[in-house]
């Protein structure tokens, strides 16, 4: 039987995050190359999906608390949030908790602090009536957030200039009566890829089942556990399957963008025919690995029997697997929105306090992290992969597809 080296793993994640891998950027495009190579070494044939999605660049990000005067606060752009004017805004603070309506002056103009990124609902409820929005990290031991809205939400409902602040920085601010708020950034459109690699399943070549990690990063982020782990344990699930011959068909894909909103598998599977689709039984996607001291996660977005069937062979290998049923905000959800099963599995560890802040660096990586999770990885998919009928349903339950339907809907705001 093969066998997972999670010392390769660790070393491969590390290698992906010596460098943020932003949409766009250079750090991608060398990451990209660097999987590539490690895929042909390991004899796959490897095709790039090219796409296009839309980024950003933060030109200036500073907030000010002008009375009384407290002087500058270090402050995190929110992406794709919006602009003011070269000279800034300034106005009146006022706490909003959760942009809870009771709490929204009658009057325009005033600067915001909420304790989480608002809701579509909540954009639209500050827009056009806020001058900008300062967001309070969760608590007192985070860095700042390095992450965006959909840019649908500044295109279609409007602009909210917003800003990251640390917790102590926003306790500090309630007691302050206005700040200014200086935030410019610019948009481009950008061309990057996907990363695609496949083996025929000598039997059953018309079902296919999906192996998938995303390796691109928030901005200025290194992205140890999210998602350098995941991509480096893909990786090390490519390299334990080299010459494994399966009975259907295994595609590799390492996607782009879904930093940006699961951009490149929102393209990916939108780009198949529904014939093509149809054969696609499951999909395992990888997010969030590589934390030194944690445990075995997964989210289960399909049947009842697709989940007995992780839970089965959990219990035969005696790994401790922490099962849900519900989606995840990652690549896995965008096959799901067209009717296919996913299995998301991630690592549940302390280091996930520190994802999309720069801290989210290698120093959170050790081999032993791949160990457990990698080994019950490769059981899973060699058991797919050569059995003589999937053992569970292709279907999504409802409660599962209106749960998939809302995320699009309220949380990202675009079609697919």
């Amino acid at each position: 039987m093969q066998s997972l080296d999670y010392e390769y793993a660790y070393r491969m994640a590390v290698l992906i995050s010596e460098r943020p891998r932003f949409t766009g950027t250079e750090g991608e495009r060398t990451a990209r190359e660097a999987i590539k190579e490690e895929l042909e070494k390991h004899g796959y044939s490897v095709s790039l999906e090219k796409f296009s999605t839309k980024t950003y660049e933060v030109v200036e990000s500073e907030l000010v608390i002008t009375e009384p005067y407290l002087g500058r606060v270090e402050a995190s752009a929110l992406g794709f949030s919006g602009e003011t004017p070269a000279e800034g805004v300034e106005g009146e603070l006022v706490y909003l908790e959760n942009t809870d309506p009771v709490l929204i002056p009658e009057e325009d103009g005033w600067i915001g602090i909420v304790v989480q990124r608002p809701s579509k609902e909540g954009w639209q409820r500050l827009v056009k009536k806020a001058g900008g929005l300062v967001i309070a990290e969760s608590t007192p031991y985070r860095g700042l957030s390095r992450v965006a809205v959909p840019y649908e939400w500044r295109e279609k409902i409007g602009s909210l200039p917003s800003v990251y602040v640390k917790y102590r920085d926003a306790v500090r601010m309630l007691t302050a009566r206005r700040a200014r708020l200086k935030l410019t950034q610019v948009y481009r459109d950008v061309d990057t890829y996907n990363i695609i690699a496949e083996v025929k399943g000598y039997k059953y070549p018309d079902e296919i089942v999906y192996l998938t990690a995303h390796y691109d990063s928030v901005m200025g982020v290194p992205g140890a556990t999210d998602n350098a782990g995941g991509t480096a344990l893909l990786l090390a699930l490519a390299k334990a399957l080299a010459g494994f011959k399966p009975k259907r068909t295994v595609r590799f894909a390492f996607f782009a963008a879904e930093e940006l909103g699961l951009r490149g598998s929102l393209f990916h599977v939108g780009s198949l025919n529904e014939e093509e689709k149809k054969k696609i039984k499951v999909v395992v996607n990888l997010d969030v690995h590589g934390g030194a001291l944690g445990s075995s996660a997964a989210v289960i977005s399909g049947p009842k029997s697709l989940r007995y069937f992780a839970e089965i062979h959990a219990k035969k290998l005696g790994v401790n697997l922490s099962i849900s049923e519900d989606i995840m905000s990652s690549d896995g959800t965008s096959f799901v929105k067209h009717g296919i099963p996913a299995v998301n599995l991630y690592r549940s560890s302390g280091s996930g306090a520190d994802i999309h802040t720069e801290s989210d660096s290698p120093e959170h990586l050790h081999p032993l992290a791949f160990k457990v999770i990698g080994h019950y990885a490769l059981h899973l998919v060699t058991e797919l992969l050569s059995a003589e009928e999937i053992p569970f349903e292709r279907e999504i339950p409802e409660e599962i597809k209106k749960k998939a339907e809302e995320y699009f809907a309220k949380r990202l705001g675009v079609d697919g």
